[in-house]
């Protein structure tokens, strides 16, 4: 259910500001683009320095982070292969407060790094904070091996907190798939499939649901990654239904892939530059099934369509506004672009900001957004409580989702306007965190924040109720609350 939240407005007209972002070289609200290459030299299979550009929405340039190519104390190298266009994608933490790459502890120039094991060069996971400090220290040994027969490359990471993380790519059957590091330092990691794909592309997480992209046939789409943020492994990956499962590259060559909405996704795909699903593709949510509505592409000479492999985008006020690098030569290996389209139907105009300069490609890259100002707070109760799960960042403009989990009986998602955090009734272990001004029935629930800066700085709450749920509160009925949540608007 949609709740636009004018219909808390007046109380939270009166809201204190909110306090100033610290100071910082990337700016919210900017890009922050892969570059791969310095322009020395041709994009190869060996390995080459990585830059991260900083964009106005627009394509202008703002700055250049070098990634470091040499160990520093505890902090490693790492480069990427030159031509590997599956490798070097971009990721923004849950969170909002780190950048995410993988790629090798290797110097400039090393060939073959996709041909050893990781145990001979590590496999890095650079971890960038909104002030361009740069932690490589997590070097991991035992995933993406590579032999003389199958390349092993480390293409993505994702995480939720910037703490932990999980791992997309390619290798031997036993090293390959995706993958969970437990904590930032770590040298090891745990495989997370049940089975195929092992060839998984850019893994994503959304609505705190992990999932990938895959080039193995009948995984040619988005897919699930077991169910929420697994940890253990043996799990299952399965493609969203209606995603085609089979036919080859024709039907589908997904790479990144940004979601507006629980019903919406945004799909890169590099398919050649002739084919009729090239560039990016929307897909939609009804009845349970998956259907591409049209796509978005970058038209080229000779009537070709350019393919797509980065992908973000931003959603304000329903609205969500894309941002891709485009492959304009058959190889992907240089001659690409920086392009941008807002979706406002089938017959949207794709623009060309930027393009890589000579010996130089874009790769993954993503919007920087305000980091989340969402913020949990322990209160759940019951024999077997409900739990609760919110993302969003609280930015006007912009949607927050409530989902009630696990409940047994009647769900509800109850919003506040001032904390309370005390037991509902004398004695009862239930707390109940806010005052309770709206209720929503069904587990799920989103909160659309009007666009409108006076509500900048007003804090909301949100929890969840198993109305009837067993082993809470009994007076005068039962049920069980889950944690709630602070959400200061921003």
């Amino acid at each position: 259910m949609n709740i636009n939240t004018s219909i808390l407005s007046l109380a939270l007209a009166t809201a204190l500001a909110p306090a100033g972002l610290a100071q910082s070289p990337f700016s919210v609200g900017n890009l922050v683009l892969v570059r791969v290459g310095d322009g020395t030299a041709a994009l190869s299979a060996n390995t080459v320095p990585v830059f991260l550009d900083e964009y106005t929405p627009a394509g202008t340039l703002v700055q250049t982070l070098a990634l470091p190519t040499a160990a520093s104390g505890s902090n490693r190298a790492i480069t990427v292969r030159g031509n590997a266009t599956s490798e070097a994608y971009l990721n923004v933490s849950t969170n909002g407060i780190y950048l995410l790459m993988a790629g090798y502890d290797a110097p400039v120039g090393t060939a073959s790094v996709g041909s050893v094991t990781a145990a001979t060069i590590n496999r890095v996971i650079a971890r960038i904070d909104l002030g361009g400090n740069i932690d490589t220290t997590t070097a991991i040994t035992d995933a993406y091996d590579g032999t003389s027969a199958i390349a092993g490359n480390p293409r993505s990471v994702v995480s939720d907190d910037g703490n932990r993380f999980w791992m997309s790519g390619t290798g031997t059957t036993a090293t390959a798939g995706m993958r969970f590091v437990a904590n930032v330092g770590a040298t090891t990691s745990l495989l997370l499939n049940a089975g195929a794909p092992s060839n998984c592309r850019v893994a994503g997480i959304y609505d705190s649901q992990l999932f990938t992209t895959s080039a193995s046939t009948v995984y040619l789409g988005v897919c699930t990654v077991g169910t929420g943020l697994p940890t253990t492994g043996s799990q299952p990956i399965t493609l969203l239904p209606g995603f085609p499962a089979g036919g080859g590259t024709t039907a589908g060559s997904a790479y990144d892939f940004f979601w507006a909405d629980p019903n919406t996704v945004y799909v890169a795909d590099d398919n050649a530059p002739n084919s009729t699903i090239s560039g990016i593709s929307k897909w939609t949510l009804t009845g349970g099934l998956w259907t591409r509505a049209y796509r978005f592409t970058l038209n080229l000479p000779n009537n070709q369509f350019a393919g797509a492999r980065g992908l973000t985008g931003f959603v304000r006020n329903g609205v969500a506004t894309l941002w891709a690098t485009a492959n304009t030569t058959t190889s992907g290996a240089d001659a690409t672009q920086l392009i941008t389209v807002t979706d406002t139907g089938a017959s949207s105009v794709v623009t060309s900001l930027a393009t890589s300069g000579v010996n130089t490609a874009f790769r993954g890259l993503r919007y920087v957004a305000k980091p989340s100002t969402i913020n949990r707070i322990p209160a759940s109760c019951g024999t077997t409580p409900a739990d609760i799960k919110v993302s969003g960042n609280g930015e006007i403009g912009t949607d927050v989702r409530t989902t009630v989990l696990n409940a047994t009986v009647f769900p509800l998602v109850i919003y506040g306007l001032t904390q309370i955090g005390l037991p509902v009734f004398p004695g009862c272990s239930c707390v109940l965190g806010q005052t309770g001004d709206l209720l929503v029935t069904g587990a799920v629930s989103t909160l659309s924040i009007p666009n409108n800066p006076a509500l900048s700085g007003a804090t909301i709450y949100t929890q969840g109720m198993d109305f009837f749920g067993a082993g809470g509160c009994v007076n005068p009925t039962i049920f069980t609350l889950t944690d709630y949540f602070s959400i200061t608007v921003q």
